[in-house]
């Protein structure tokens, strides 16, 4: 008789989230087995992002063949690898892995992951630390990137109170970088004073762009982040020094990026660019990818940011988790523990 495990499965998706989640259910799956290049991970914990509530919705660019198990990453302990990968490398080892591919994703007791959608993780770091800390941490790493590059003194980044927001702080605070947030909540505004941030604005104030406008001056902003789209992205945009890079790696609103000033394009050599954490990772050396983790785990390790776990649910529990996750994205991740 095969073997089972339980893995949380996605029959179709539904731009109403409430139905998308109610659809959802908890299955037994078969045990997979790993093909000659792959490895078996037993997951431990995974974690709700952003990106995973938008796959539910089919809003996302991933599109999977359903029924699917979503998830894009996670941890967990290698039980097993295929005939081409040398078995005393890798079996025990806790990784921790990141996946867009059309296949069954990390949310169930078992993922097949290829080796390119892995790295080891130190030991040092429990589950509930390392769900989290491919994604949101490597996003940041490749955005600092592009400011390192632009040779920026200072960025912008809105969705402040985001996980990936605290990674960029605490990147940018080595390079010496200086950082302006911009928040939607005065609350989050109130809690993010004692972050780092060299500047932050509430959209929720009456004055807000003429507030950042002078920051920005002041600062000499000249790149920004956008995790949410719409009219934010243009008000971000047309109130930086000339020479502003605005890039887009998120869509938070589900609106598309508008209320750009046609002259900021023009006169000012404004650009608008897209960051895709997949094609970072493939435009990268892996030596480069490797070493941007290792110092990402002793960032977690000596608590240079803030994880910020506001619940830990089991997959029982996967649609109060999500809704808990919803009803307040800044307060902190959510982490399903297997």
């Amino acid at each position: 008789m095969s073997e089972t495990y339980r893995a949380i499965e996605l029959p179709a998706y539904n731009t109403n989230l409430i139905k998308a989640m109610l659809g959802m259910r908890l299955t037994e799956k078969t045990k997979p087995l790993p093909g000659s290049s792959q490895l078996l991970i037993r997951m431990e914990a995974v974690q709700f992002n952003p990106s995973d509530i938008a796959f539910l919705q089919g809003g996302y660019n991933i599109v999977k063949s359903l029924p699917c198990v979503p998830g894009f990453e996670g941890c967990g302990v290698v039980e097993a690898v295929g005939s081409d990968l040398n078995a005393a490398d890798w079996v025990g080892k806790r990784v921790v892995c990141f996946t867009q591919q059309d296949k069954d994703g990390t949310w169930g007791v078992y993922f097949v992951a290829e080796l390119h959608e892995v790295l080891l993780a130190a030991d040092n770091l429990k589950p509930e630390q390392l769900a989290g800390s491919f994604v949101n941490p490597l996003t940041a790493w490749g955005l600092v990137s592009v400011a390192l590059q632009r040779q920026s003194a200072c960025i912008a980044i809105n969705a402040a109170g985001s996980q990936v927001a605290s990674w960029v702080i605490a990147l940018c605070r080595q390079q010496g970088i200086k950082t302006i947030g911009i928040t939607r909540k005065t609350e989050t505004l109130q809690r993010l004073s004692e972050t780092g941030f060299d500047g932050l604005v509430s959209t929720a104030s009456e004055n807000w762009e003429r507030h950042f406008n002078d920051l920005a001056h002041e600062l000499g902003c000249t790149t920004a982040f956008d995790a949410v789209g719409g009219e934010l992205a243009g008000q971000m945009l047309n109130n930086m020094p000339p020479d502003q890079e605005l890039v887009v790696y998120g869509g938070l609103s589900g609106r598309a990026v508008s209320g750009i000033d046609f002259m900021q394009l023009i006169f000012r050599n404004a650009m608008i660019t897209g960051f895709n954490l997949n094609d970072w990772i493939a435009l990268s050396e892996p030596d480069e990818v490797n070493e941007a983790y290792e110092t990402i785990s002793r960032m977690i390790a000596g608590q240079d940011t803030d994880p910020r776990i506001q619940s830990i649910v089991s997959p029982e529990d996967f649609v109060k988790g999500i809704r808990t996750y919803l009803g307040d994205m800044s307060a902190g991740k959510v982490i399903i523990r297997f």
